[in-house]
């Protein structure tokens, strides 16, 4: 909601011993992009997951019965309030694109990186020559790495900032300061590391957690310090972290576009972590969906309704 995602909304389904639930958001489409000035505010609206990965959490395996009637009883809630379809991106360490087949309509998008982190001993030996030397070189530089407390965040908006700006990312990854705010409320599941050299944090990253996985959610870097390779250093230290704490996966995540730089650089702290990104969509009212790329059409020429997005009016 800090970030104009919408309204969230917990999709929550229990019968006898099933038991399983998803996180949304409810989005008004007159206000995208795509239809401004095109659809008249609070008419038609549709779902997607929170900024990240998603998708159900269960306590088990979901048989056919259950999610036949859960995508009956999703389908008759999100007619009545106008929500034309959902779009989840599943989340790659679950692999939970495989528990509900009869209720999303799925795709692979990409390869995500984890380091595996039941040892510290096996971090060292999955990462690649380049990426040790990396390590190296940042502690002979004299670069530390400093855990702080999640409302610790000062220091990091400047040079996340920085790091947008540097890689012309689109406006959406852009947080405002309610944003890094609100992570204050994660405090037990959420943590800053800081890269320091000469008691200066030069780059810094957030990370999430619990007792079984870690993830890399924002990082930043200063750009005259990239030389030190202090990105290097952090992550190294932050799967050691996790290592020693009891959690067996820390999840990278993967790059904007597949085996791009971002991507690249990621993958070199795992050379056997790759994970699928796998996105899904489930289409609640086909006519109002077909409207709404008929509408696209007809204000935009140009406009392909075939496009290879999961939700083609969102193109």
């Amino acid at each position: 909601m800090l970030h104009g995602d919408g309204e969230p909304l917990l999709a929550d389904y229990q019968n006898g011993g099933t038991h399983f639930c998803y996180a949304m958001m409810k989005a008004d489409i007159a206000e995208s992009k795509a239809f401004r000035n095109l659809l008249p505010g609070g008419t038609v609206y549709d779902l997607e997951t929170p900024y990240g990965y998603g998708g159900p959490l269960s306590d088990g395996l979901i048989p056919e019965e259950d999610q036949q009637r859960f995508q009956t009883e999703m389908a008759e809630f999100c007619r009545a309030e106008n929500i034309i379809s959902q779009f989840v991106r599943f989340h790659p360490l679950l692999g939970n694109e495989s528990l509900m087949p009869l209720a999303f309509e799925t795709r692979y998008m990409r390869d995500t990186i984890f380091i595996d982190t039941s040892c510290e001993a096996l971090i060292n030996q999955n990462m690649d020559s380049k990426s040790r030397n990396m390590v190296r070189k940042a502690a002979k530089n004299g670069v530390t790495i400093e855990q702080k407390d999640i409302s610790e965040y000062e220091d990091f908006l400047s040079m996340y900032e920085e790091t947008m700006l540097r890689d012309q990312a689109e406006d959406y990854y852009f947080f405002k300061r309610e944003y890094f705010e609100s992570q204050r409320e994660l405090n037990h599941n959420a943590t800053i590391f800081y890269a320091i050299r000469e008691e200066i944090p030069i780059a810094g990253a957030i990370i999430y957690y619990n007792n079984r996985f870690a993830h890399y959610h924002l990082a930043g870097t200063q750009t005259e310090y990239r030389q030190y390779a202090p990105s290097n250093l952090l992550l190294y230290e932050v799967a050691c972290w996790a290592a020693r704490n009891g959690i067996r996966q820390f999840h990278l995540g993967g790059g904007m576009a597949p085996e791009d730089s971002l991507f690249g650089f990621k993958k070199q702290f795992n050379k056997n972590g790759r994970l699928p990104f796998v996105i899904g969509r489930t289409v609640f009212n086909r006519e109002r969906y077909q409207s709404l790329l008929k509408l696209r059409k007809q204000a935009d020429p140009d406009f392909n309704e075939n496009n290879n997005r999961m939700i083609q009016y969102r193109c």
